[in-house]
Order: C-alpha cells, then sequence, then structure tokens
C-alpha cells in the first residue's frame, strides 16, 4: 500500500475522533480519553507519513512545504483545544492563515517546472 494512501487512511480516522471529541456524537460508542488518544496517534501518523512521502506529490515543493506545515500547525493548535490548553485557537487559526496562503500562491510556485522540449511528444 502507498505511504499517502495510509496517511489518507490515518487523517480519516483523526477526523472521526474530532468528531467524537468536538461535537459529541459517538460519545455512547468510545471514551472521550480513547478518542483523544486515538486522535493524536493517528494525526500523528498521517503527518509522519506525510512527510515521508513530501518530494512524490504532483505539486511544487513550495507549495507542499507550506500545506504540511499548515496542516501541522492545526493539529498542534486541535491537541491545544482537545487538552484544554490555552491559545489553541490562535494556533489553529495560524495554521488555517498557512494552509490559506498555500492556496494563493503564483501558479510557477505551486506546480513543478515543466520541460517544453516534450511538447510535440503530446501529439
Amino acid at each position: 500500500m502507498d505511504l499517502k494512501k495510509i496517511a489518507g487512511i490515518a487523517f480519516g480516522i483523526a477526523f472521526l475522533m474530532a468528531i467524537v471529541l468536538f461535537t459529541g456524537n459517538g460519545r455512547s460508542y468510545i471514551s472521550i480519553s480513547t478518542a483523544k488518544i486515538i486522535f493524536i496517534i493517528s494525526g500523528a501518523v498521517g503527518l509522519f507519513l506525510n512527510l515521508l512521502s513530501f518530494r512524490s506529490g504532483k505539486n511544487g515543493s513550495v507549495f507542499s512545504f507550506l500545506y504540511w506545515a499548515g496542516s501541522l500547525v492545526v493539529f498542534l493548535g486541535l491537541i491545544f483545544l482537545i487538552m484544554r490548553w490555552p491559545y489553541g485557537y490562535y494556533i489553529v487559526i495560524g495554521g488555517m492563515s498557512i494552509l490559506g496562503i498555500s492556496f494563493i500562491l503564483p501558479e510557477k510556485l505551486v506546480s513543478p517546472k515543466k520541460n517544453d522540449n516534450e511538447l510535440l511528444d503530446d501529439l
């Protein structure tokens, strides 16, 4: 199985646990402390595996780095919110700002460089 697929599964599990933690849905099936542990572990695994497959993406390295860094900051902010530590909202807002910046980058920085010599090979 590909690292990106495993990371996607881990993010999916973390997302489900975030729903349990922040909305209260599913608390009859899983306890809050178990949901916290699963959220932290699966989110960390997803972020780590995404870091390992950093250069294999279809986007440029600047976009990938900003997107990964923003995701990491958002994840840390969510951990702060779950653990009820101060400044959690500010950290989440900062991470979302970094993610937003990564989406409004110019096309030159987002997409990898293409070789113009192969223009006729595509016909």
